[in-house]
C-alpha cells in the first residue's frame, strides 16, 4: 500500500498537479501563519496593557497548549478516516472564528480565542504536514517541503508587524483596545481565504472512512515519540522569541518588535530553499542536529542585544536555524510509518508541539516572574540544547542496534 501510495505521489510530482498543490499549500500557510504568528505577538501586548504580568500572560496563552492536547487522541484518526483537505480547510474555519471573537475584547474572548486556536492548529498541522508530505515523490519529500514552508516565512515576516503596527497605532487613533475589534475582523476574513486556498489543494492518499473506525491508538505511533521530543525541543524557544522577545525588545530600543519577524523569516528563507536538498542527500540528523543547538545559542545572545540593529541580525540568524527544523522534523516523522498510519504518526508528533504551546508560556511565564524576561528567553534556550543531546544519543543507539544486527 505504501509502493502504491508513493507512486501516486510520484506520479502527481510529474504533473502539474504537484505544482497547484505547492501553490495552493503555499498560499494558504501564508494567510494561515500570518493571523496565527500576529495573534501571538499581539495578544501578549494586549494583555500587558490590560495589567498582567508575565505570569499571567503566560496562562492565558497556555489555554492554546491545553486546547491541542485535548485534540491529540483524535486528531490522527480525523486526518486518517476524513482526509486531508476536509480536516485542513474546517481548521482555518475556526481559526476564523478564534479571530472574530476578539471583536469583543475581554480576557474570556481572549481565552475562547486560543482555545479555538489550539483546535484549529491540533487538527489543521496534522493535515497540512501529511498533505505537503504526500504531494511529493519520495526522494524530493524534504525539497518539496522547503518551498512550501515559504509560506510560513511569509505569513510570519508579514503577519506580526502589521497586526502589532496596527494596534501600536501605526494606522489608528484612540486607545490601543479600541483598535482591536477590526484588526480582529480583518485577520478573520484572511483566515477564510487561507481555507479558501487550502481548499484548492489534492491528496494522492484517499480517506480510509469507514474502514478506519475510532481507537485511541489510531490517533498515536511510536515511531512519532523522537519527532515530538525534537519539535517540543524547537518550538519552545519559538515559544518565548515569540511571547517574550517582543517585551524584552521594547525596553532595549527596539520601537516595533514586529520587525524581529520579519528579520527571523529573512533569515529562514534560505533554509527553506536549501536544507531540504541537504536533508534528502546527507540525512535528516545530520543537518538537524546542529540547527537545533545553534537555535539556543542565538536565542541566549538575544538577551545580550541592545538596539534594533543587533535584535535584527540575531533574529535574522534564529530564523535561518529555527527554519531548518520546520522543513526536517515533519518529513522525519512520516517517513517512519506507512501511509495508512501517517496521519497517526504526525499526530504523535503534534505531541510536541502541544506541549510547548503549553509548558512553554506557563513555564516561561513562571521563570519571567522569577528572574525576569531575561531569565524566561534563557530557559527556553536551554530546551533546544537538550535536543540536541537527544537526537544525538538516538542515533548512536540506532548505529549499535545496526552493529548488532
Amino acid at each position: 500500500m505504501e509502493e502504491i501510495a508513493d507512486q501516486r505521489a510520484a506520479t502527481v510530482g510529474t504533473a502539474t498537479g504537484l505544482a497547484r498543490n505547492v501553490v495552493a499549500l503555499f498560499a494558504g500557510l501564508s494567510l494561515w501563519t500570518a493571523i496565527h504568528f500576529g495573534s501571538l505577538a499581539l495578544l501578549p501586548l494586549y494583555l500587558h496593557d490590560q495589567g498582567y504580568d508575565p505570569r499571567g500572560i503566560g496562562f492565558a496563552l497556555g489555554a492554546m497548549g491545553v486546547a491541542q492536547l485535548a485534540m491529540r487522541p483524535f486528531g490522527g484518526w480525523i486526518v486518517d478516516a476524513f482526509g486531508r483537505r476536509g480536516p485542513l480547510v474546517l481548521s482555518l474555519g475556526l481559526l476564523a472564528v478564534a479571530c472574530a471573537l476578539l471583536a469583543i475584547p475581554s480576557c474570556v474572548t481572549v481565552l475562547a480565542n486560543r482555545v479555538l486556536t489550539g483546535i484549529a492548529f491540533s487538527v489543521g498541522t496534522t493535515a497540512f504536514y501529511a498533505l505537503s508530505i504526500e504531494v511529493a515523490p519520495p526522494e524530493r519529500r524534504s525539497e518539496v517541503q522547503g518551498y512550501v514552508a515559504l509560506g510560513l516565512t511569509l505569513g510570519v515576516a508579514l503577519g506580526p508587524p502589521i497586526l502589532v503596527g496596527l494596534y501600536r497605532g501605526a494606522a489608528a487613533d484612540g486607545t490601543p483596545a479600541d483598535r482591536l475589534p477590526p484588526i480582529a475582523l480583518g485577520a478573520a476574513a484572511v483566515a477564510v481565504l487561507g481555507g479558501i486556498c487550502f481548499r484548492a489543494t489534492s491528496s494522492p492518499v484517499a480517506p480510509r472512512g469507514r474502514a478506519h473506525p475510532y481507537s485511541l491508538r489510531a490517533s498515536f505511533r511510536r515511531e512519532g515519540l523522537l519527532p515530538a521530543l525534537l519539535n517540543f525541543c524547537a518550538q519552545v524557544p519559538n515559544t518565548g522569541f515569540s511571547a517574550f522577545l517582543p517585551l524584552w525588545a521594547l525596553g532595549r530600543g527596539v520601537p516595533n518588535p514586529g520587525l524581529l519577524f520579519v528579520a527571523s523569516q529573512a533569515g529562514s528563507v534560505a533554509s527553506r530553499l536549501f536544507a531540504g536538498r541537504l536533508a534528502d542527500r546527507h540525512g535528516r540528523a545530520a543537518v538537524l542536529g546542529p540547527a537545533l543547538g545553534g537555535v539556543g545559542l542565538v536565542l541566549a545572545g538575544l538577551t545580550a542585544a541592545s538596539g534594533w540593529p543587533a535584535f535584527l541580525a540575531l533574529s535574522l540568524v534564529y530564523g535561518a536555524l529555527f527554519g531548518v527544523a520546520f522543513v526536517i522534523l515533519p518529513t522525519l516523522a512520516a517517513e517512519a510509518t506507512p501511509p495508512e498510519g501517517r496521519g497517526a504518526a504526525l499526530n504523535t508528533f503534534g505531541l510536541g508541539s502541544d506541549l510547548a504551546q503549553l509548558l512553554g508560556p506557563w513555564g516561561l511565564g513562571l521563570a519571567g516572574s522569577a528572574w525576569g524576561l531575561a531569565g524566561a528567553l534563557v530557559a527556553a534556550s536551554l530546551v533546544p540544547l537538550g535536543g540536541t543531546v537527544a537526537l544525538l544519543a538516538a542515533r548512536a543507539g540506532g548505529r549499535k542496534r545496526a552493529r548488532r544486527e
